[in-house]
């Protein structure tokens, strides 16, 4: 526009040369004009310059290393998978692997049922004579005179909840020793055979005799000692606190809440049903203290039993203990929530009847809130003899230790304790206050083995601590926590285990190696130093229309693991449910190198799976011995209970089965 100003003002200038009166100012600039058409484009212009590289970006996170692979020549053994159970008919069986490959080679196994419940395996047909022979009826719970104990309907009770099963060679003798995780408890003695093909079945059984040792409580879990007897558990023992309070007189008693804590105890006793006519004899029979420890059974080739209650061990929840090949280290798992992982050092090889006793305090070494991975440190909690024990529950002369005798109690005052009284969270979620009370650490050890941990600063946040096995192959321990939930979480006061809820539960590895005091002295060859996730459970949610519908944890992998068994030499940790998240529970073997899982047992609805353990080596053959407890017993997410079941044409009754899946090729590596 600048331009086209200066063209008109020239113009001017010119014609006022030839013209007068053109000498004037210029007019105003005319409105602008209508744009016009647009030019054609230029040419393309030449292409830019490359541009230089960029910098280099960081380096990514190194990948974790894979698993090692197995050696060349190693031994193999690979289960036939036996599958999901599709079908209703399926879910009502006790399905297994119907073969095993073994170095190459097949052979064919399967479920030998040795006992069911309500069996006498010496009468026609196994049916039992209840009125002339009670205690041969596989399961029949007797109390302390050797007399059935009656069920609400008069007849002798026979439990269903059959737990660990032992196999017992003694002198060319094959024995099974059951127990029973009901309360009253009690303990079967079973005379076996084996035929020429490997099948095992029961010549006779009988309750033993349990009276010198108070009766058996809610036996759980159990173990083969390396020298050939059978360790069975007593879990859950009461709260003895309460039970002092309560155990005042008949009136404060009957008014408590403890009567299922005592009931099973006044009917072993013969004190049901419990009265004040009948309550102060009783008072001076019991103690809370009586249960809770590792109970061991030896049979000799006659088939004589000999029942020691190893106090020295050690009172808690107990799972099982478990001994090491060097016939001194014990390990004790704790049942329930806020429990403890316990170590006993016996004092001489193949006896437990003494020694000191340890408890696990972890350092987790992961940040809050992920998988618990931690360093351990064995804590010394004193030594003790069966003897020393049981003369405080049950001394010669004057009343039972109380547990007002070894800790003085006061409430907190929010999550505060007194001073000279110390903050203790075991027993329960809440904290307590407890003050040892002088010369009372060694009854505080081993009658109140959970809290004197806490006292002492171990570790007691762990929650359903179940079974425990032993990998020699890599010397390393294998520990089940059915339901990583509640005190692993984050807690107030006391917090050393703060991991990532799994409701389907973890298997842990734990790592062993030799273990000396401050003085240099070796405590144990076997004590665990560290603490890792080896096979964890997924939580899933299956839509309704699904075929998994109703299970809650992933079908292809663990629900709430449970009891453990390690195949030496082979590679091999069969891992046991109890389970509501698997419509039916299952055993599984899982190849230690590759974590590949294999399913090679399920047992009917309601049911659960107790008691795997492997025998390498019983007269030239192997077996795993495998028991269903409590069928159609157990509720789980289906939204059908299954005792609602047992209506249908499929159903295999309620009755607990004993029995070995095998027979397998001998598997020993000697």
């Amino acid at each position: 526009m600048a331009r086209k100003h200066s063209i008109l003002f020239g113009a001017c200038v010119v014609a006022a040369l030839a013209l007068a009166g053109c000498g004037g100012e210029a007019g105003a600039m005319g409105p602008q004009g209508p744009m016009g058409p647009a030019g054609d484009p230029g040419p393309k212009g030449d292409k830019g310059d490359k541009g230089g590289d960029g910098s280099d970006g960081a380096d990514g996170k190194d990948g974790s290393d894979g698993v090692d692979g197995r050696d060349g020549g190693a031994r193999s053994l690979l289960f036939d998978d036996v599958g999901f159970p599709w079908t209703n008919a399926e879910r009502h069986q006790a399905r297994a692997s119907t073969g095993v490959t073994v170095d190459g080679e097949h052979h064919a196994i399967g479920y030998d049922v040795i006992l069911r419940g309500g069996q006498d395996p010496a009468r026609p047909d196994m049916a039992c004579d209840l009125e002339n022979s009670p205690q041969t009826c596989f399961g029949v719970i007797v109390d302390k005179d050797y007399e059935p104990i009656l069920d609400d309907n008069g007849e002798p009770f026979i439990s269903a909840a059959t737990d660990f099963a032992s196999i017992l060679q003694v002198e060319g003798n094959l024995f099974g020793i059951a127990h029973f995780e009901s309360n009253p408890a009690g303990l079967y003695l079973t005379k076996l055979k084996q035929d020429a093909s490997g099948g095992i079945s029961a010549e006779w059984t009988r309750a033993l005799d349990v009276a010198a040792i108070d009766g058996v409580w809610t036996t759980c879990a159990g173990s083969v000692t390396p020298w050939g007897t059978h360790l069975a558990s007593e879990e859950y023992p009461p709260d003895a606190r309460p039970i002092e309070q309560a155990m005042v007189d008949f009136a404060t008693y009957d008014a408590s809440g403890v009567k299922g804590a005592v009931t099973p105890v006044a009917k072993f006793k013969g004190y049901h049903p419990l009265t004040a006519a009948n309550f102060d004899s009783f008072k001076s029979d019991y103690s809370p203290y009586m249960h809770g420890y590792p109970v061991e059974i030896a049979v000799d080739a006659a088939g004589r039993d000999t029942i020691t209650k190893h106090y020295a061990m050690g009172r808690v929840a107990l799972e099982l203990a478990y001994v090491m090949p060097d016939r001194k280290t014990a390990y004790l798992t704790d049942d329930g929530g806020n429990v403890g992982l316990f170590m006993f050092v016996a004092d001489r090889a193949g006896d437990l009847s003494s020694g000191t006793l340890y408890a696990a305090r972890l350092y987790q070494t992961t940040a809050p809130g992920g998988e618990l991975h931690a360093d351990v440190q064995w804590i010394d909690m004193g030594h003790a003899t069966n003897a020393e024990i049981r003369a405080h529950i049950a001394p010669p002369t004057g009343e039972p230790t109380r547990f007002s005798d070894i800790f003085e109690y006061r409430a907190p005052v929010g999550e505060s304790c007194p001073e000279d009284f110390r903050a203790v969270r075991a027993n329960g979620s809440a904290i307590q206050c407890l003050k040892l009370k002088p010369g009372m650490a060694s009854a505080a050890s081993r009658l109140e083995t959970r809290r004197y941990a806490a006292y002492l600063g171990a570790t007691v946040e762990f929650n359903k601590e179940e079974g425990i096995t032993f990998d020699p192959d890599r010397n390393r321990l294998y520990l089940a926590m059915s339901d990583v939930t509640g005190s692993m979480g984050p807690q107030p006061v006391i917090n050393h285990i703060d991991v990532a809820p799994n409701r389907c539960g973890v298997v842990y590895a734990l790592d062993v190696a030799p273990l000396a005091g401050a003085d240099g002295a070796l405590i144990s060859e076997y004590a665990a130093q560290n603490i890792y996730p080896f096979v964890s459970g997924v939580e899933m949610s299956y839509p309704d229309d699904s075929p998994y519908a109703g299970n809650s944890c992933s079908v292809n992998g663990i629900a709430n693991p449970d009891n453990l068994t390690y195949l030496p030499g082979y590679d091999v940790l069969v891992i046991g449910e109890d389970t509501s998240k698997h419509i039916n529970d299952a055993i599984w073997a899982v190849d230690v190198v590759d974590r590949k899982m294999t399913r090679i047992f399920t047992t009917p609805y309601g049911s659960e799976t107790t008691s795997p353990y492997w025998y390498p080596d019983v007269n030239g053959y192997g077996y795993l011995m495998s028991v269903i407890q409590h069928p159609y017993g157990e509720g789980d997410e289906s939204g059908v209970h299954p005792r609602d079941r047992l209506g249908d044409a499929e159903a295999t009754g309620s009755r607990s089965w004993m029995g070995v899946i095998g027979p397998f090729p001998r598997l020993s590596l000697d």
